[in-house]
């Protein structure tokens, strides 16, 4: 029972270092985000994110039919940061520069 609390008061530990070291992002920022591509809202008021590691961004410049054909795939994104506030009602967002899907290019 001793080595279970000990290892979970390291695991803790590192998890709350990774936290604090993580940079937060900037305004103008240029990103690069991989995950799953995922439409939120309901019709007609839908919007494409992405479901990054650092978490739910909110993607700009898409078309619709982009979002559609790519809606639930695993994307990489490369952008520009345009609402970086993670605290507020709102996702931040990301202005899309490039997106690629399974090491393909989808144009812009």
């Amino acid at each position: 029972m001793l080595v279970t609390i000990k290892r979970n008061i390291v695991l803790c530990a590192l998890a709350l270092m990774h936290a604090a070291c993580a940079a937060p992002l900037h305004f103008g920022e240029s990103v690069d985000l991989s995950g799953r591509l995922a439409l939120r809202g309901n019709e007609p008021f839908i919007y494409p994110v992405v479901y990054d590691a650092r978490g739910v961004f909110e993607l700009e410049g898409m078309t619709r039919e982009q979002a559609l054909s790519l809606q639930n795939q695993q994307v990489k994104v490369h952008g520009t940061v345009t609402r970086a506030d993670m605290h507020g009602a709102q996702l931040p967002a990301v202005r899309v520069e490039s997106l690629q899907r399974e090491g393909t290019s989808v144009p812009q």
